[in-house]
């Protein structure tokens, strides 16, 4: 690593600029990755708390599978609780002061209790009713509930009343939640319907599947980009300091040593823009939370630069093979 280091300081223009180049990257992959993360949480955090891993959520076979076009007939709701003991998923659209909202059914919530998100302000809700403490919701009074966290079904927020009084609401879908193993004894969903699963339920909401789609592919590119900037810039590099490599050959130095020196370069490089990008979405990130739905989590974080800098490795592994094939005699000759 003494060479390596050393050629890193000789050269410190070069250095900073590939040093900001990956701080750059790792900028804008783990900013996507926290906004899709954030994204999918003002999709489906709604779902993912009404739904357990072991249920299976049912919508009417209208083509698009998703829960704003689930229209399910009586017959189907008949035969769904009676065949397979599924409770109904009851959604309503609503207005809270000038803010659209979604209503869900839960059967957890009591019968005239609304839980309404904390970014409502008990003053625009008393407005509503005129009623301190209460929410008017289709012409009736609800008394108020703050849940734990605010959740949300295609970018609305989202207020949960019991089943019985979703029913009572202006209904604009039905689905069903089922246990799974209630679908798999009757070998499918019933005739009409569409049984969605696992991580397939959350293509229910109308905004997840392209918003998911769009930014992970991007990510991913992302990280093809960065294997193949930094495979040309260490192989560009390692080409220069061939005769440095020749030298170091000749006095004795193992072919390990010598892989070990030029990765351990590349490790340095990486793992400095790798912190600073982290760095600086992180601040970014903090800055606007109230502005942008980002997520700053270590999946979010970590994971990404993980994956950015074993990219970058392999991109750098690559321009290994001058090193690999260098002849001490012939490089010298050749400088």
């Amino acid at each position: 690593m003494f060479q390596g280091l050393k050629e890193l300081r000789s050269a410190p223009s070069r250095t900073a600029l590939i040093t900001l180049t990956v701080a750059m990257i790792t900028v804008m992959v783990t900013f996507l990755a926290s906004l899709a993360a954030g994204l999918k949480y003002q999709s489906v955090s709604a779902l993912q708390d009404r739904l357990s891993d072991d249920q299976v959520l049912v919508l009417e076979d209208s083509g698009t599978a998703t829960l704003s076009s689930s229209r399910l007939s009586e017959s189907q709701i008949d035969t769904l609780r009676e065949d397979y003991g599924a409770s109904l998923l009851v959604v309503a659209r609503e207005r809270v002061d000038s803010t659209p909202v979604s209503v869900f059914s839960s059967p957890d919530i009591p019968h005239g209790v609304a839980q309404v998100p904390s970014e409502f302000e008990d003053d625009a809700l008393a407005a509503t009713s005129g009623t301190p403490g209460t929410i008017t919701l289709g012409g009736s009074d609800f008394q108020i509930e703050r849940p734990d966290r605010d959740l949300y079904f295609d970018h609305q927020p989202v207020i949960f009343v019991s089943d019985a009084d979703a029913g009572s609401l202006r209904t604009n879908s039905l689905a069903a939640v089922v246990d799974a193993e209630a679908i798999d004894s009757a070998g499918g969903a019933p005739e009409g319907t569409v049984a969605l699963s696992g991580d397939d339920r959350w293509n229910a909401s109308a905004s997840y599947t392209g918003e998911q789609l769009s930014l992970n592919l991007m990510i991913n590119l992302l990280y093809v980009i960065s294997a193949l900037v930094l495979g040309a810039f260490f192989m560009v590099w390692t080409i220069q300091r061939l005769r440095g490599v020749a030298i170091s050959s000749a006095l004795g130095a193992s072919r390990r040593v010598l892989i070990t020196d030029s990765l351990g370069q590349a490790v340095v490089v990486l793992a400095v823009g790798i912190l600073g990008g982290l760095a600086v979405t992180g601040g970014v990130g903090i800055a606007l939370t109230d502005t942008l739905p980002i997520d700053l989590t270590a999946s979010t974080m970590l994971q990404p630069a993980g994956i950015l800098l074993l990219a970058g490795l392999a991109g750098s592994a690559l321009s290994l093979r001058p090193v690999l094939k260098v002849s001490p005699r012939e490089a010298m000759a050749a400088a």
